[in-house]
């Protein structure tokens, strides 16, 4: 199946969505095994802010961040293409998909980065 007007199958799309839906239930697992089975079981600032510190979980945190907005971003671009026939409109909701990605990307990155436990 062709989408009507952008010139190509999305098969590489589809198959993303797959491969990323599963990789995400893996590291929802992770996080969830992480957050509630280790340590105090806590899920209080003082019981979280020194594991947001370290760079192992930061790295956790930031593959969980690009993935999701990757698989998130890719859905919606596959929905536009499914229902938005005009070109001109298609342009305009893509361009938006990407900002909206891009800014939440940036929220999220500052926010994981810069995170570190104050005395």
């Amino acid at each position: 199946m062709r989408y009507l007007g952008t010139g190509r199958s999305g098969a590489f799309e589809w198959l993303f969505q797959r491969v990323s839906g599963v990789a995400l239930v893996i590291l929802l697992g992770v996080h969830f095994i992480l957050l509630h089975y280790t340590g105090s079981g806590n899920i209080t600032y003082e019981a979280v802010a020194p594991r947001l510190a370290s760079p192992l979980y930061k790295g956790l945190q930031l593959t969980f961040l690009v993935l999701g907005l990757i698989h998130a971003m890719n859905g919606i671009k596959l929905v536009i293409d499914d229902y938005v026939h005009r070109e001109g409109w298609r342009i305009v909701l893509t361009s938006l998909n990407w900002v909206a990605t891009l800014a939440f990307f940036l929220f999220g990155a500052v926010t994981v980065l810069t995170f570190s436990v104050q005395p």
